[in-house]
């Protein structure tokens, strides 16, 4: 197989399956309401069926990125993308509630799964400029995908009745999850160096350090993914430290033993590696509140339809896609400085619309300030994203790729569970106070990823 081609499959590999699974992400919440109007659901039920996903996805996370990381990306990714193509079929034909639900935690374990897989294999195939750019292609795929999914539920909403709609727009994905899979297919891993290969053979699953870390993601999100356990959280927290000092005493004792842990020391030992995910959970968390706080307002409170609110974002995602496009060159010219200054750009959208919001905000004026955050905000994400995980997984072993990646995504994962959980209660809380609030609380996480990106320990320069 020559060298572009096959370039050009692993390329369509990555975006693929990014675009289809971050698809689904962006439209689900556009079904809803239908979805509750045509199974009878109540208010749990659908806040399962909305946070089962993340709770699976986070679950996946760090185990599919270790077995990849054993026995090579390419059956891994199939399996997720089955994972993920099934799930979805059992939501959309589902004939009760739960069934629904059932398939939206099969989809999160493939999720997680093919994330994990995703990048990486980016990081597997790609070196240097090249996986950066690579991982400004995912980017784009991403925003594209932030901008396709409302639009299509919108118009989705608008042209089919109720017990139609919510499937349709949960099978928005089914397409390019199914041309993925059939392109995966065609993927022939390069053969691995021989000592890369030895080490790989002998690494273990640690599936106690697996069972460990799943009960402790499930502790510390379950209050959030249902409100009847949340009356319980604090009873829930108290768990949590004994969670982790257990699995910090096997984590040690599977070292001692010569076996190489789950928590690879090489990786929770970079203070580089370790500052990266912590700037990344605050960013991603940080940015989604504020985009849903907003979302929700002028969804609830200035009774704008759907269609109206996905037609406000098209231009943020179009600046988001045009960034994602100059990460490599803005990272040609600034090394890592470049994930300070992006993340200085969000800041200044976060106080855009801090100030707009200020008071009871008329809808016209929501309506021009939506449009000028969106589109600074997209361009400080653009860049962001691709920049920082480049300089992070670059203190990433080769041996240990797929369980950065995992780690890495997993912060964001339970970050957007609490940063979004907090903004949105605040909203509902407070109006239009609620909504300054909510802003202040994206901005605060905002502001925190900026300042801890300016540790020059993580920093990588420019590899030609």
């Amino acid at each position: 197989m020559s060298d572009r081609r096959r370039t050009v499959i692993v390329l369509a590999c990555c975006l693929g399956a990014g675009f289809g699974t971050l698809l689904d992400s962006a439209a689900t919440t556009y079904a809803v309401p239908s979805l509750q109007q045509s199974l009878g659901a109540t208010t749990q039920q659908v806040q399962w069926f909305l946070a089962s996903y993340s709770l699976t996805f986070g679950l996946g996370l760090v185990p599919a990125g270790r077995l990849g990381d054993r026995l090579g990306r390419k059956a891994p990714l199939l399996f997720g993308l089955a994972l993920f193509l099934g799930g979805g079929l059992l939501s959309v034909f589902a004939a009760q509630i739960w069934w629904s639900v059932a398939g939206r935690i099969v989809q999160g374990f493939g999720g997680g799964t093919i994330s994990a897989q995703v990048l990486g294999l980016i990081q597997d195939e790609f070196e240097g400029m090249a996986r950066l750019r690579a991982l400004s292609g995912y980017g784009m795929a991403s925003a594209a995908s932030a901008l396709a999914g409302p639009l299509l539920s919108a118009l989705v909403l608008q042209t089919l009745p109720a017990d139609w709609s919510w499937r349709v727009i949960l099978g928005l994905n089914i397409p390019f999850i199914t041309a993925t899979l059939l392109v995966t297919l065609l993927y022939h891993p390069l053969p691995r160096d021989g000592q890369l290969a030895q080490t790989t053979r002998r690494l273990g699953l640690d599936l106690p350090a697996v069972a460990l870390l799943g009960v402790l993601v499930t502790v510390i999100t379950l209050p959030v993914v249902d409100p009847v356990l949340s009356d319980y959280s604090l009873w829930l927290m108290l768990v949590v430290p004994l969670l982790v000092a257990v699995l910090v005493w096997w984590e040690r004792r599977c070292l001692a033993a010569g076996r190489l842990p789950l928590f690879v020391p090489a990786l929770v030992r970079s203070r580089g590696f370790v500052i990266g995910c912590v700037v990344a959970m605050f960013w991603f968390g940080a940015i989604l509140a504020k985009s849903t706080v907003l979302t929700l307002y002028l969804l609830e409170h200035a009774a704008l339809t759907p269609l109206w609110v996905a037609t406000l974002f098209i231009p943020g995602a179009l600046a988001r896609i045009w960034a994602s496009a100059q990460g490599t060159r803005a990272f040609r010219r600034f090394g890592a400085h470049a994930v300070p200054l992006a993340l200085g750009v969000e800041l200044a959208a976060a106080a855009l619309l801090l100030v707009a919001t200020l008071g009871t905000p008329s809808t016209a004026r929501l309506i021009w300030v939506t449009v000028a955050f969106s589109v600074v905000s997209g361009l400080g994400s653009g860049i962001t994203e691709p920049v920082l995980r480049a300089v992070t997984f670059a203190h990433a072993p080769a041996q240990a790729r797929g369980v950065a990646a995992s780690f890495f995504q997993l912060v964001q994962r339970l970050s957007a569970t609490f940063f979004v959980a907090l903004a949105t209660g605040l909203l509902l809380a407070g109006g239009e106070l609620g909504l300054t609030f909510g802003v202040i609380a994206g901005g605060a996480g905002t502001l925190v990823a900026a300042a801890l990106s300016l540790d020059r320990t993580y920093r990588v320069q420019p590899a030609r």
